[in-house]
């Protein structure tokens, strides 16, 4: 009896975690306009932030932050050649929405202050909406691998 009990705990859990509602994916068009990512590999992974400017034909320029990570040895094809427009397959995640920093040290008369964003070649121009809370976003190709 008390196997018979456990095996239907277990059968329940399991549909209930199974049915759990998933994170909502959604495809956005846009161009990435900058790039960051960490300096040192960790468990064989680097990880990457980039802010895309999503092309929206009834609003102004719009921004919005992906964080992804990829294998140490991979880079993204738009690091070196300028980033077409493309679609990307992305999960919100606003617990981590916010102000998009310029640099790492945000005293304006720091003369000394170390860059955080790239450009890639071509969206050196782009004015990025630093001082403002940019949505936050992951990659549902390239997923943030986790931090052991």
């Amino acid at each position: 009896m008390r196997g018979v009990l456990l095996i239907l705990y277990f059968t329940c859990i399991s549909i209930s975690a199974l049915s759990a509602p998933r994170p909502k994916g959604e495809t956005i068009s846009g161009r990435v306009a900058a790039y960051s990512t960490t300096p040192a590999c960790l468990n064989g992974n680097g990880y990457w932030s980039m802010v895309i400017r999503v092309k929206r034909s009834n609003l102004g320029p719009e921004f919005i932050r992906v964080d992804f990570s990829l294998p140490c040895d991979k880079f993204p094809e738009w690091v070196s050649a300028k980033p077409p427009i493309q679609k990307f397959r992305l999960y919100r995640h606003k617990d981590c929405d916010a102000v998009l920093e310029g640099s790492m040290d945000e005293e304006p008369k720091q003369k000394l202050a170390m860059p955080i964003w790239k450009y890639p070649p071509g969206t050196e121009h782009d004015v990025l909406p630093f001082g403002q809370v940019v949505p936050c976003y992951r990659s549902a190709d390239l997923p943030l691998a986790p931090v052991v």
